[in-house]
């Protein structure tokens, strides 16, 4: 073998070049993305040059990467003598794996998430839960294809083909459909997305196993919401298409656009209800009620302020304090208590044009007190247009008409004292105890109010009272 024969030359691996003056050791590893060299001087012969480390660097079949840095030094402390070890002289360029294929999400969290360096005193712990809400049409996400990877290339100049990224492996499940040649994820009903167990779907029902409280947090839910315990103080609910709550809410506030089911709430005067459809418990205590159906209680009403455009009925106990207003009449047991605590009632209005007359005859008083104290022709003149304007609204919303409207209020049992009916445009205030069944309508003849025998709210106080003007014109003829 000659001095200028490599003694081990294999392609991959390690190998040593001896010399009379050296040895050199070669490193290269199963992915020859590395060249590392070992140099050990003897005391004899003539040290390694860069032409010969060039020389063996191309036998071993290195021709990519080269540190030349790295080179000039090794070749440099090889001529002062000095031993090195395993000096990375080139390096190659590792393949990049190509990305998983993944679901890029179009649609975000219905709950803020907070970021740490900007937490306030005040955020509210209550909101834990974060619900991806959907509608439907609603553009949940697309499917981002694997990616190929990115080649890399050894230090021989051979090109590494990169790992390609992993598919998707995911259901899709109900509710989800897939449009743009399988990219495009579309919700096909509202609610909420959910990833589960590999896969996908957008669910209608949330199910709360328990009570409603710090564990689960408050609810913003485009779905059904189902609460199998209670929902404790603090902790609002809303759920867009329906609400049943096995047990007793607290001090919070509940919305749905549909119907809402729970056995009783204490509001403290602070808690509020609003209904899209019908509202059915066992008893309401201190709470503010809309509703824009009926409105059915089992047990009580007690200091409510409840308003509906449907009815308001309490089948077996009392309606007693607060005040209640309903476009389809009312009806309870008992209306008032024994102690005389007020109590409110108005039949047969929308609550939105009781609200809208309030503002106006106010806005009307404050004009006549104005045009009383002026001392200006044309300030007065402009007062009394905007009285005849005011006069005229008032008018307008007066003569509205309901299809739904009963202008009626039934007491099955008892009405006691103190308790101030309204029906169509009368105001009576009840002035000793009445023992029922009543119901109570407008007597349009002789003003105030009728007292009949009770008949059921099916039967409409406009109907009633037609029969009753007939009868009285009938009196009066055979007299």
């Amino acid at each position: 073998m000659s001095d200028q024969q490599v003694a081990a030359v294999p392609a991959i691996g390690g190998s040593e070049v001896k010399k009379i003056g050296y040895s050199l050791y070669f490193k290269i590893p199963d992915n020859c993305l590395e060249c590392r060299c070992s140099y050990v001087p003897r005391e004899q012969g003539s040290m390694v040059t860069p032409g010969d480390m060039t020389v063996f660097l191309q036998q071993h079949n290195v021709c990519e990467g080269l540190d030349q840095e790295a080179f000039d030094d090794f070749v440099t402390k090889a001529a002062a003598g000095l031993q090195q070890v395993d000096v990375l002289l080139a390096s190659g360029t590792a393949p990049v794996a190509g990305a998983d294929e993944y679901i890029s999400l179009s649609v975000g969290s219905s709950t803020t998430v907070h970021d740490s360096e900007k937490i306030k005193t005040d955020i509210d712990m209550r909101i834990v839960q974060t619900f991806i809400n959907v509608t439907a049409g609603d553009e949940i996400g697309r499917i981002i294809p694997a990616g190929p990877g990115i080649p890399g290339r050894n230090v021989m100049g051979v090109s590494i083909a990169p790992e390609p990224g992993k598919p998707l492996k995911v259901l899709i499940g109900k509710n989800i459909r897939i449009e743009e040649n399988g990219t495009l994820l579309i919700a096909s009903a509202t609610g909420r997305f959910c990833q589960s167990a590999g896969e996908i779907s957008v669910e209608e029902e949330y199910l709360v196993k328990g009570d409603v409280n710090f564990r689960v947090g408050k609810i913003n839910f485009k779905g059904v919401v189902e609460v199998r315990g209670d929902v404790l103080d603090n902790f609002d609910v809303t759920a867009s298409k329906g609400l049943t709550v096995s047990g007793n809410i607290g001090v919070c506030a509940i919305a749905s656009d549909g119907d809402i089911t729970f056995c009783g709430m204490d509001g403290q005067d602070k808690g509020t209800v609003t209904c899209g459809g019908t509202l059915r418990a066992n008893f309401i205590h201190d709470a503010t009620v809309e509703c824009a159906g009926d409105v059915v209680v089992g047990v009580e009403i007690h200091n409510c302020t409840i308003r509906a455009l449907g009815r308001i009925v309490v089948d077996k106990g009392a309606i007693s304090g607060g005040s209640c207003t309903a476009l389809g009449g009312i009806e309870a047991k008992k209306l008032g208590s024994v102690s005389s605590q007020l109590t409110k009632l108005h039949a047969g209005v929308d609550y939105h044009d009781v609200d809208f007359l309030e503002k106006k005859f106010d806005a009307l008083a404050e004009a006549q007190t104005k045009v009383k104290h002026s001392d200006s022709l044309s300030e007065i003149t402009e007062l009394r247009q905007t009285i005849a304007t005011l006069s005229d609204s008032i008018m307008s919303i007066r003569s509205k008409s309901y299809a739904a409207a009963n202008a009626k209020i039934n007491a099955k049992a008892v009405l006691f004292e103190n308790v101030q009916l309204t029906v169509g445009t009368v105001t009576e205030k009840v002035n000793e105890q009445l023992d029922g069944p009543h119901s109570v309508i407008e007597n349009s003849i002789d003003g105030g109010l009728r007292f009949l025998p009770m008949t059921s709210l099916d039967v409409k106080a406009v109907d009633i009272e037609r029969a009753c003007v007939r009868e009285q014109k009938k009196s009066l003829k055979a007299g």
